[in-house]
């Protein structure tokens, strides 16, 4: 039992020693700590902060001029929270410096001091107590955390709210965490933390607040737009700022979008505001509430409607009857279809197989209707061997079912090579005959530039029918 007794005091004790050879091992570069004894604390006890330290000071004459002064001594000064680094009373002036900086009078340069002749005094040492309002957060932190856990430093401010994703070893000491956040963070009201993932039907995690109002119904801003919203009951990641931008950015007034997810607004208000046609959907109830608050205070009026249903059947009836409805009234614009939801969002896809019947694929999806189609000139032809006239020469939409050279029979293996050569033979063709149009037409007055350019057209339209005759559909 004694020799137990005693092993467990060396260790006590050997801790104890470890911990102080490390705190002033902080010291010695940092003169400017809190006090040792509030490591380990979990309760916060602000007045356990203060601290009596020794500050360097600069007693100025007490008619010095301090605008005169300033930009002398601004990089010596002490630069404290909550803390004045110049007092000025009726009897003197005194200029608190930082002990990191400057020790003793020569720690000034050369320079500074001569500028300071006549200015000061003296040079000395005053001993001050810095208390709670006088430490920064992180300094606070670092100090009651133990030394092999590092504070937390990332964190969303979403209006005034803070949501912190704590880990596991800070909840010991989440509590105290969360009140020194609130504490030191300008216009925070409440502390949050993140106990688990997303929900996966409505999108929001849930949380715990840590310190601060009960509060979660906030207003936030992001490029100009304003939304309101519970945020324990929606989803909303200030950190997708700059990808919401990005994609409004690609939409044109004459555009719609359909948000499949549309959440409490990110993409479909600032799309609405730029004058995009929207269609807005979100299966959460919350989300669909805060939705249409935030239509109604961005002063979106026109084009926009909003849904609560499953993704599924908004994009199975909503957007494909709209869809549909376009290409009937031959609308321009682009469609563009956002499914913000990275979780599970391809598993929506599998509605794309029988989204469309064939016969709408054919007469309505894939362009114009059918039955307004033109047969068209050809007026560029190129080879295919690049990828990436390939991928242009498959946006093509032709009658062609087949096309071979002057009707003679081709292996399979040289059918390809053959056509290219084809193909590019028929193009240098068309741009010589497109030069020498380009020649005669010079040649020509002002007055007479009008028929010559029918003319051409005439001329090149025949010798291309021509060409295409030579092979055989």
């Amino acid at each position: 039992m004694a020799v137990g007794k005693s092993l467990s005091t060396v260790v006590h004790s050997s801790c104890c020693l470890k911990n102080q050879y490390n705190f002033y091992k902080t010291a010695m570069t940092s003169l400017l700590v809190p006090p040792m004894s509030v490591r380990g604390m979990t309760c916060l006890d602000r007045d356990a902060f203060a601290t009596v330290v020794n500050i360097p000071i600069l007693k100025l004459k007490s008619n010095t001029i301090i605008s005169n002064i300033k930009p002398i001594i601004k990089k010596y000064i002490l630069k404290l929270p909550e803390f004045k680094p110049i007092h000025k009373t009726s009897d003197e002036v005194i200029v608190y410096l930082n002990p990191e900086i400057v020790t003793k009078f020569e720690d000034i340069t050369e320079n500074d001091r001569q500028s300071l002749v006549g200015q000061y005094e003296y040079f000395s040492t005053k001993s001050i107590t810095l208390k709670y309002e006088n430490w920064r957060g992180h300094e606070i932190l670092k100090a009651i955390l133990p030394e092999d856990i590092q504070p937390p430093a990332a964190y969303s401010l979403v209006g005034h709210i803070m949501q912190l994703n704590l880990r596991d070893i800070h909840l010991p000491y989440k509590t105290i965490i969360g009140q020194v956040f609130l504490d030191k963070t300008p216009n925070v009201q409440t502390v949050v933390n993140k106990v688990n993932a997303i929900d996966t039907t409505f999108r929001y995690f849930t949380m715990e607040i840590l310190a601060g109002e009960k509060n979660t119904v906030t207003t936030t801003k992001e490029h100009g737009c304003t939304y309101q919203f519970d945020f324990a009951r929606v989803y909303w990641n200030p950190r997708l700022s700059n990808e919401h931008t990005r994609l409004i950015a690609c939409m044109k007034k004459d555009d719609v979008l359909y948000d499949v997810f549309a959440g409490v607004g990110p993409f479909a208000v600032p799309a609405a505001r730029k004058g995009v046609k929207v269609l807005a959907n979100d299966l959460n109830p919350e989300s669909y509430k805060w939705l249409q608050i935030n239509v109604t205070a961005n002063k979106i009026k026109n084009n926009f409607k909003a849904f609560n249903m499953d993704g599924r059947d908004f994009l199975r009836n909503i957007v494909k009857n709209d869809i549909l409805s376009r290409r009937d009234r031959e609308l321009h614009g682009s469609e563009h279809i956002i499914m913000n939801l990275p979780s599970s969002a391809v598993e929506f896809l599998d509605i794309l197989p029988d989204w469309f019947t064939q016969d709408e694929l054919k007469k309505k999806i894939m362009g114009k209707k059918k039955s307004n189609q033109k047969n068209k000139n050809v007026f560029k032809v190129a080879t295919v061997r690049s990828i990436k006239l390939k991928a242009k020469a498959q946006k093509v939409v032709t009658n062609l079912k087949k096309l071979d050279a002057k009707g003679n029979k081709i292996a399979k293996k040289d059918k390809t090579v053959n056509m290219d050569q084809l193909l590019e033979d028929l193009r240098k063709d068309m741009q010589g005959s497109s030069s020498k149009a380009n020649t005669t037409q010079k040649k020509h007055t002002k007055a007479n530039k009008k028929r010559v350019v029918s003319k051409i057209a005439l001329e090149q339209t025949n010798e291309t029918a021509a060409m295409i005759e030579q092979m055989q559909l």
